[in-house]
């Protein structure tokens, strides 16, 4: 049944992807990450032998122009976007994934997309890395949301913005501290 042909293909791959370790570096924050470069550098052999490839689809986009603390500007960008793996006799499987990039120049939006390309293949393949694989061992510093938000609020440029983070903040509504802040950059913006 050709319905079924690009499950086994991905199947294949799957079976014949080795570990990734993160082997690059942040130069600001100092993490290590595995960047697009070697996840396609991986993968790229194994799709071309297996005959699957990747369509994209853009879903949706937004743009935010956020002030660094040196006073320049950085374009935040987001994106939403589909990914059909297909293979040749025209089955395919679909992900969707959002990728996050800023960026000072114009490379925001390309950032993105390879943001979301790079965790959609790493998630579709379960590619290992020789890192601690159990997220479940550690336990993360809590997310200070209302300083992330309060950020956002005083770095929005206009009230279209202004308005996307409140949306993005339903639980912080009733929030006294947020509240204020969302009506006083408001006031000033208009």
């Amino acid at each position: 049944m050709s319905e079924q042909l690009i499950y086994s293909k991905i199947a294949n791959i799957l079976k014949e992807t080795k570990a990734i370790t993160k082997s690059e570096k942040n130069q600001q924050q100092g993490f290590k990450f595995r960047g697009i470069d070697n996840v396609m550098n991986e993968l790229h052999e194994l799709f071309s032998k297996n005959e699957v490839f990747i369509l994209q689809e853009v879903q949706s986009f937004t743009t935010e122009n956020r002030i660094t603390k040196s006073g320049g500007t950085n374009t935040f960008t987001r994106a939403t976007i589909k990914f059909k793996y297909m293979t040749t006799d025209g089955s395919y499987v679909e992900t969707v994934n959002v990728g996050e990039a800023q960026d000072s120049s114009d490379k925001g939006f390309n950032k993105c997309m390879s943001i979301a390309l790079k965790y959609s293949l790493l998630q579709m393949f379960l590619i290992p890395t020789e890192e601690q694989k159990d997220p479940d061992s550690t336990t993360p510093e809590e997310t200070d949301f209302l300083a992330m938000a309060l950020q956002e609020v005083r770095s929005s440029l206009s009230i279209e913005t202004l308005q996307v983070v409140w949306g993005n903040y339903k639980e912080l509504q009733s929030d006294k501290r947020f509240v204020e802040a969302v009506t006083r950059r408001k006031g000033e913006l208009k």
